[in-house]
């Protein structure tokens, strides 16, 4: 109900103000990031002391060949360059979604393996932010002139098409929250 209310509310001072309602969302989502990522710095950090060199190993395995095969996989067919698909596997799936799914096992696993688990999971986050962030810059540079370069005439090519979105404002109504 009060999920109901509030997107009750949200409706009628967005149509009531000038304020883009994507705004609010991606600032949410920003917001909702950064603390998840406070919250991974402080308190999963620490679980570093129970991570063992089977976890470092799975850590390179899941940035490399668990992470980029799959997203290989999914792209046949689809014509794309080597080289796109490449960055798609290495800058592909993020790690907040690994957090969240390493707390809520977290919940569910007894102590000894919930703290494997916890470990496991720090560390693959953790040696991803920082692979991805170093390599981030000068991958991005070689793919980009590797793009302009190409005579691959694949989907990456093609101008990205216009995607339409619906138009949020009506006509105000009056009454309780402008229903």
């Amino acid at each position: 109900m009060a999920a109901f209310v509030g997107g009750l509310a949200f409706g009628s001072v967005i149509r009531a103000s000038a304020t883009d309602p994507l705004e609010l969302t991606t600032d949410g989502g920003t917001l909702g990031s950064v603390v998840v990522w406070f919250l991974f710095g402080g308190l999963l950090i620490p679980t570093l002391d129970h991570v063992g060199w089977d976890a470092v190993v799975y850590a390179v395995l899941s940035l490399t060949v668990v992470r980029m095969i799959p997203v290989e996989l999914s792209l046949v067919g689809t014509h794309l360059d080597r080289a796109t698909v490449g960055i798609t596997g290495w800058f592909g799936p993020r790690g907040l979604a690994s957090v969240v799914f390493a707390l809520l096992a977290y919940d569910s696993l007894d102590a000894a393996d919930a703290q494997l688990v916890l470990g496991a999971v720090t560390i693959v986050v953790l040696f991803s932010v920082v692979a991805h962030g170093v390599s981030a810059r000068p991958l991005t540079r070689w793919y980009a002139h590797r793009l302009l370069e190409s005579s691959h005439d694949g989907p990456e090519h093609d101008p990205a098409p216009h995607l339409p979105t619906r138009s949020l404002t009506r006509p105000r109504r009056h009454g309780a929250l402008g229903i």
